[in-house]
């Protein structure tokens, strides 16, 4: 699986581009998402994930949308794992890989993973109307 190392932020264009993903066409404006080392979890636990998350915050509620990746406990691969403020735990996705393209469900892939989380930075996740990754885990901001 492609792993982006380091805390710069994925390069990506400015202007409005057209993206061929599947059998759909996106047009979209792209913009800088972070996705640091630190994202990537080495547990296969969500319960490990889910303390993790409340330990960000002095009264243990993390922010809505605060995401990491971590191992698949079943099967080989990663999973995407979401804070939900609305029901208040994690959500899990598993990030499914065919023909080196990455991708969550439905029918938009994507030629990475860093490319994935940057699409569901302004797209809701599946199954919800309204939840988008907003917070890489461990990760401060650029200094």
């Amino acid at each position: 699986m492609a792993r982006v190392s380091g805390a710069s932020p994925l390069k990506s264009p400015i202007s409005p581009r057209r993206l061929t993903v599947g059998r759909r066409i996106l047009t979209r404006t792209t913009r800088r998402v972070p996705l640091p080392s630190s994202v990537f979890i080495n547990t296969t636990e969500s319960y490990e994930v889910e303390r993790l998350f409340k330990a960000t915050t002095p009264r243990g509620e993390p922010q809505d949308g605060l995401y990491c990746i971590r191992n698949s406990s079943t099967k080989s691969g990663k999973v995407l794992v979401v804070w939900d403020e609305t029901s208040n735990k994690v959500r899990n996705y598993r990030i499914f890989e065919k023909d080196s393209k990455f991708y969550l469900e439905g029918e938009v892939l994507f030629v990475s993973v860093g490319s994935l989380v940057e699409y569901y930075h302004t797209h809701a996740l599946p199954g919800h109307q309204s939840l988008l990754l907003q917070h890489p885990y461990g990760y401060a901001g650029p200094r």
